[in-house]
């Protein structure tokens, strides 16, 4: 049987570090995979880089730093559409993004149980689900996302949901030739209507905006 590449993801939030421990404990997480392009927080400093990474560390959990590689936050321009966010589709092919998933998958071998780690509480507001989840499960990763009560989605479930809150009349909807859009092709405007509300801003091509 083949091996199934199992990435979890959750969002810190407010919550305590003793209740975010909890629940990586409970599935067994044993390396923390920070996926923010700033590893500080001003509403819970305790999961500021450092003091994150000393308390896990303390209860025997790994924590790696990997927001250059999968954060929302990029230096390159060529990355950020005309009217100025973060394009997730071009990110997902750079160079640094794809180094990511090689060490992603590197640590998976080194036998660890790994959770991608954001700010963001709901994985369907973040970019470790709309960048980084769908990234991984176009490569074959089965990712899995953990709410605070401990439940979970898998990225395919995530997906239906963004269906639903973008196309909730599945008819209606036709691409440029009036014929209907199949689910797929809905699912992956879905990824992108996502990706314009929560991208960041960061540069704005100046003869686009005002043409």
């Amino acid at each position: 049987m083949k091996n199934v590449k199992k990435i979890y993801t959750l969002g810190h939030s407010t919550v305590s570090s003793s209740f975010f421990l909890s629940i990586i404990q409970k599935f067994g997480i044993s390396c923390i995979v920070d996926v923010r392009s700033v590893p500080y927080s001003r509403h819970a400093p305790q999961y500021n880089k450092e003091d994150l990474s000393r308390f896990l560390k303390r209860n025997s959990i790994q924590y790696v730093f990997m927001g250059d590689e999968f954060g929302a936050r990029r230096e390159e321009q060529s990355l950020y559409s005309p009217s100025g966010y973060l394009d997730f589709e071009r990110t997902r092919k750079s160079e640094l993004f794809m180094r990511g998933i090689e060490r992603i998958n590197k640590g998976l071998q080194a036998g660890f149980t790994i959770a991608l780690m954001c700010t963001e509480k709901w994985a369907i507001e973040c970019h470790r689900s709309i960048l980084v989840g769908k990234g991984l499960a176009d490569v074959g990763f089965e990712v899995v996302h953990i709410d605070h009560d401990s439940n979970t989605m898998t990225q395919p479930e995530m997906e239906q949901v963004l269906l639903k809150m973008y196309f909730p009349e599945v008819n209606m909807f036709a691409d440029q030739l009036g014929e209907p859009l199949n689910e797929a092709a809905m699912i992956e405007e879905a990824y992108r209507r996502k990706n314009k509300e929560i991208g960041f801003i960061g540069y704005e091509d100046k003869e686009a905006a005002h043409n």
